[in-house]
């Protein structure tokens, strides 16, 4: 579970892989501080998101993602499904779209996204990963919603 948030937030397994190992050295160095097994989850996706998101503003610094690099496991498996070359091709160039808008979300939407809709986490769930309250999810999930629908206009 940590290595699929990871990659849904970096969108590469090497940088996955490195920010889930830096957020258990961080959980070991706390130590006694994590009361109980219960906490040590909910800590340990926590910091694994925060570590990711502070990747990710790292990466973006110096170097940019091609589409290419971008998940696309979505559109294999709607591809599989279909038999219509035609129809394949069109889901290819939504999956593309939404992608693209995907990525010019900021890193919080993205993954609150993932976590949601392709996840498939309850907004409970969420929020006791972010250590929110249902509430604040459901808020923040209709705006991610509204600004990748306003990004995939823009796009056309």
């Amino acid at each position: 579970m940590l290595v699929a948030l990871a990659m849904r937030i970096l969108h590469r397994e090497e940088d996955a892989l490195d920010a889930v190992q830096d957020a258990l050295v961080a959980l070991w160095r706390m130590g006694e501080r994590v009361m109980d097994e219960d906490d040590a989850q909910r800590l340990i996706v926590v910091i694994t998101r925060n570590v990711c998101l502070n990747k990710s503003k790292r990466l973006q610094r110096h170097e940019s993602l091609s589409l290419d690099e971008l998940p696309t496991d979505t559109v294999r498996t709607l591809s599989a499904r279909q038999r219509d070359p035609h129809t394949t091709l069109e889901q290819r160039e939504e999956e593309r779209r939404v992608q693209r808008a995907m990525s010019a979300l900021p890193q919080h939407y993205q993954a609150l996204l993932a976590m949601r809709y392709i996840d498939g986490m309850s907004h409970r769930q969420i929020a006791a990963i972010q250590g929110s309250t249902e509430g604040a999810v459901r808020v923040m999930a209709c705006r991610a919603k509204e600004a990748l629908i306003r990004e995939l206009r823009t796009l056309g």
